[in-house]
């Protein structure tokens, strides 16, 4: 691996150890610190086990959408390469490929074209990213009626949750603006022609999946349920004390902003967002900084978990 191809990876590691310590100093580091002292072995437990749920639930999400394309994608296979990329993205700062790419790759190999394979997890990743932003809308628009209706126990006034439905409405309603590929073939830019030709592809492969959208969709609905669920049980064993509800709504711009490719498995960017986020509930810094580090914790553990695969022989098509 060559110098130029490992710096991004470890500015990034840079950039995620700024971040905490910036979330630290914000959260005050002895309020933090005696946070994470507290933390309740059985409530982490509980809540490890729930992320290894939601994850194999992605995995077979993802072996599913890749079946929907006509692609060669056996659970089990496709389970083995899921946690081998979680391993990648989280206990592997160095490596060039990422957890992404890895599947892809790995996919490619069970003797599938690699544009179908890398397109099949782009996919996953899609429709993950859509089903978490409607259920947290729909979990934040019950918490804003909750506060309309001047019900007690509103744990967030409609005034704050405002800006953020707004945002979550919009993505939400993202996969529903049906673009053809005719249309993209009109705009008025060089390369339309070749840009509407590869639209075109893309839009024939979300045709054929559309008799599988029900049960994608079911899936999906489950594995972002268990993902949220996941951060609840962490936020408990920090001894927050929030409804389910609540971290739902909180869900979205929580996990959305540890995908961002800015920094290593999440770390800063993750905790900056549940800061920012669960203290419009009312959270105290350092709950909510301690539960996000606990998140990506069991994140590392997962990938600790999986690192072994990587000296399983790869099935090759």
């Amino acid at each position: 691996m060559s110098a130029s191809s490992a710096s991004p990876r470890w500015l990034r590691v840079a950039l995620a150890l700024a971040l905490l310590a910036l979330v630290a100093w914000y959260a005050n580091p002895r309020a933090l610190l005696a946070s994470l002292r507290s933390v309740s072995p059985p409530w982490f437990a509980a809540a490890l086990a729930v992320a290894v749920a939601s994850n194999v639930t992605s995995a077979l999400r993802w072996a599913r959408i890749a079946r929907a394309l006509d692609l060669v994608a056996p659970d089990r296979a496709l389970v083995a390469s899921y946690a081998r990329g979680l391993a990648a993205n989280t206990v592997l700062p160095g490596a060039v490929l990422g957890g992404d790419v890895l599947r892809s790759y790995e996919l490619h190999r069970l003797g599938n074209p690699l544009a179908s394979s890398a397109f099949s997890v782009m996919l996953d990743r899609l429709s993950g990213l859509w089903v978490l932003c409607a259920m947290s809308l729909a979990a934040g628009a019950s918490l804003a009626l909750a506060d309309l209706l001047r019900w007690t126990h509103a744990p967030v006034s409609a005034e704050k949750l405002a800006p953020g439905l707004l945002v979550l409405a919009l993505a939400t309603a993202l996969p529903f603006w049906n673009v053809s590929p005719e249309a993209v073939g009109r705009l008025p830019m060089p390369g339309a022609d070749s840009l509407a030709s590869k639209w075109a592809k893309v839009h024939g492969a979300l045709a054929r999946l559309r008799p599988a959208w029900p049960s994608l969709l079911a899936i999906s609905v489950a594995v972002q349920a268990l993902s949220a669920a996941a951060l609840w049980l962490y936020g408990r064993a920090a001894g927050l004390e929030l409804s389910f509800l609540t971290m739902l709504a909180a869900a979205a711009p929580i996990f959305v902003m540890a995908a961002l490719p800015v920094s290593h498995a999440g770390f800063g960017t993750r905790e900056l967002a549940a800061v920012f986020v669960l203290g419009l509930a009312g959270v105290a810094p350092q709950s909510a900084a301690a539960t996000g580090l606990l998140y990506g914790i069991g994140a590392m553990i997962q990938g600790m978990l999986g690192a072994p695969l990587f000296l399983q022989p790869r099935q090759q098509g």
